[in-house]
């Protein structure tokens, strides 16, 4: 599956900065659940911990195994910058980038802005 490419890469012609509000390193694992319907009456969900790297008001960065599909929508339970519990969130993927980690790909950068924050 080929990463995203909703963002033009950081330096190139045209590419504009789409943040909203400064972003707050916080490197904490985070784990995630991405459901997926492969056909009509099954779902399949993929459960894993990916690491969150940055965060602000409206998104954050996580660095994760797998690549989500463009836009898709997912469950990640987000650190807190002010709280010490985290909370479960509902994110959609903006963009994303294969980050090259040895000789197997893999690894990939995923922008994500937050939708809503799941009631406990």
């Amino acid at each position: 599956m080929e990463p995203s490419t909703l963002l033009e890469p950081i330096g190139a012609p045209g590419h504009q900065e789409r943040r909203g509000s400064a972003r707050v390193p916080l490197i904490r694992p985070c784990p995630y659940e991405i459901s997926k319907f492969p056909s009509e009456g099954s779902i399949e969900l993929s459960q894993g911990i990916t690491l969150s790297l940055n965060m602000s008001a409206g998104g954050m960065l996580l660095l994760m195994p797998q690549v989500p599909g463009e836009r898709q929508i997912f469950q990640v339970l987000a650190p807190s910058v002010t709280r010490e519990e985290a909370a479960t969130k509902l994110v959609e993927v903006c963009w994303t980038r294969e980050v090259p980690v040895g000789l197997d790909p893999g690894t990939y950068l995923v922008g994500v802005k937050f939708l809503f924050e799941v009631p406990s």
